[in-house]
């Protein structure tokens, strides 16, 4: 009895302690409350809604982690907001995360089931169901237009690749040529040597502080004595001294003498003759001469080289004349090189300068501050304020209006008494500004509304087309009201038939009796006149109604 007691003890508190167990557990999982709602089942395209997750009975150690990015499709996440934590009984917490959808076209929806983590566990909401609606247009209110023809949409201005790689040779070029003419100098200044017979005296100095005799090079030295008597005479009496054999130097020299162009002695040319054969000996035969002999050679070398000095008779007056001649040519020629070779540089220089501005600034800055803008000038000039028509519309102006010929405002009735109107620029202008006052023979139920739409058709007869339109209400500083159009076209360059852009803006105001229009009109790709019409737009004033009427 007391074994089968101490065997059913052992059983129960086996099966109590796994009880417990698997009661902790299934309340540990399922002792957070996660739930999805949302602020709204029905919305219209467009429009936003809350979507919000709740967890509740979360400690403060536990990591929960909610959806995250675009979980939402077919709806679209706009934004995200922060977790709003609650404090509960029991240290418990309530996490409540909030997202704004939005949806753009009509349809019965579902959001499907976001999962989230708790301590890596993962829970599922619940989908949710959703009707988007679509707007209802009401075509007896919205005031509808004629369908336009595509307009095209010109790319921004962006500096083409092969640009950069053209800047780069340029660049290059520059540096190499700076390189060139540097090198270039100093090779012309190294080349720059002495006038030949002082040349030669240098020559026999080194020669003379040369070891070649105490070394016994006595085939080299006679070599280098004749070298330098024949350099001297290639240049001084230009003649191809070094490319000559000894025997077809001295026919030339002879020559030289016998027309008289070098007045040479005989002795003179006999001893050098013979110097030429001894060293063509030494050098050809190996028959080498004694050291005497050298220094007698040395000092008839040098006796020769001054005996050609003084036998070179002083040119003519005409050999001067033509002489300066050339040599002013070569200068002129010198000088028209330096010339060509600074304005090349100068001009790479200023492309690259010009580029460089260009890739750094903009084209537009460089546009405006270097080449100069009208609408820029005109915003920064001094403005007119001035008075026009009567009553009086006071308006401030970059030029002043000039009064025209009757134009058409769009209004054909034969209540119209007076019309007046004023201008500035033409409509092919960069800025066209246009004052125009109807007064009536007495006050009318006068409808704005019927003035507004013939805006359109008065464009159309201008020869503007691919006209955009819109309208709003507008009060001046003053509290009069009426109605501001606005919108683009486009029209035809009366030279290059090519297409203008346009930006207008027209305001219209009827009271007391008369109808008032400011038409501004400027290019549409003109980033300073929007600040122009704004500030004109601003300073529009009106005479009271109460004033005196001519």
């Amino acid at each position: 009895m007391i074994k089968r007691f101490k065997h059913f003890s052992i059983l129960s508190v086996k099966h109590l302690t796994l009880t417990c167990l698997m009661f902790l557990c299934f309340s540990d999982a399922f002792s957070q409350n996660v739930k999805a709602e949302i602020d709204t089942s029905r919305m219209r395209i467009g429009e936003q809604i809350s979507y919000s997750i709740s967890v509740e009975g979360v400690l403060e150690t536990d990591q929960v982690i909610f959806p995250k990015e675009q979980s939402f499709v077919p709806m679209e996440m706009v934004e995200d907001l922060k977790i709003d934590t609650t404090f509960l009984k029991n240290k418990n917490l309530k996490l409540l995360k909030k997202y704004k959808l939005t949806q753009f076209d009509s349809g019965q929806y579902t959001i499907p089931p976001q999962l989230l983590k708790i301590n890596e566990k993962s829970f599922l909401t619940d989908s949710i169901k959703l009707s988007v609606a679509s707007i209802e247009v009401d075509t007896t209110k919205q005031k509808l237009y004629p369908i336009k023809r595509e307009i095209g949409i010109e790319k921004p201005f962006q500096l083409p690749k092969w640009f950069w790689w053209a800047l780069g040779i340029i660049a290059l070029i520059i540096l190499l040529a700076f390189i060139y003419f540097r090198y270039k100098k100093k090779i012309d200044h190294s080349k720059k040597r002495l006038p030949p017979y002082q040349q030669a005296q240098v020559s026999l100095k080194k020669l003379d502080q040369s070891d070649l005799i105490a070394n016994r090079q006595l085939k080299d030295y006679i070599t280098e004595l004749t070298n330098i008597s024949r350099r001297y005479l290639d240049e001084k009496i230009e003649v191809r001294a070094m490319e000559y054999t000894s025997s077809e130097l001295m026919q030339v020299l002879y020559q030289k003498k016998e027309d008289k162009k070098v007045n040479f002695k005989e002795k003179y040319l006999e001893t050098y003759q013979k110097i030429l054969v001894q060293a063509d000996f030494s050098k050809f035969a190996g028959q080498k001469p004694d050291v005497i002999s050298l220094k007698a050679y040395r000092k008839d070398i040098e006796k020769f080289i001054k005996h050609v000095q003084s036998a070179i008779p002083e040119p003519t007056a005409e050999e001067k004349r033509k002489d300066r001649a050339y040599q002013e040519q070569l200068r002129q020629k010198r000088k028209k090189q330096k010339i060509i070779a600074g304005v090349a540089i100068g001009v790479l220089l200023l492309i690259l300068g010009v580029s460089s501005l260009v890739a750094t600034k903009g084209f537009d800055y460089v546009r405006d501050n270097v080449f100069g803008n009208e609408s820029k000038s005109m915003l920064e000039n001094d403005w007119i304020t001035s008075e026009y028509s009567v009553p009086a519309v006071k308006i401030t102006t970059p030029e002043v209006l000039i009064r025209q010929n009757l134009d058409s405002l769009g209004i054909k009735t034969v209540q119209a008494s007076k019309q007046e109107t004023f201008a500035s620029g033409s409509i092919y202008s960069n800025l066209f500004v246009v004052l125009s006052q109807v007064s009536f023979e007495k006050e009318v139920d006068f409808d704005l509304d019927k003035a507004v739409e013939g805006v359109y058709q008065n464009l159309e007869e201008k020869g503007a087309y691919n006209i955009l339109m819109k309208n709003e209400n507008f009060e001046t500083y003053q509290g009069v009201e009426g109605v501001k159009v606005f919108g683009s076209f486009a029209i035809k360059n009366p030279i290059t038939q090519n297409d203008i852009k346009k930006n207008y803006q027209i305001l219209n105001f009827g009271f007391a009796g008369r109808y008032q229009q400011i038409t501004i009109i400027y290019n549409a790709e003109d980033e300073y006149a929007e600040t122009i019409t704004e500030r004109i737009i601003n300073s529009v004033e009106f005479e009271k109604p109460d004033a005196n009427v001519r």
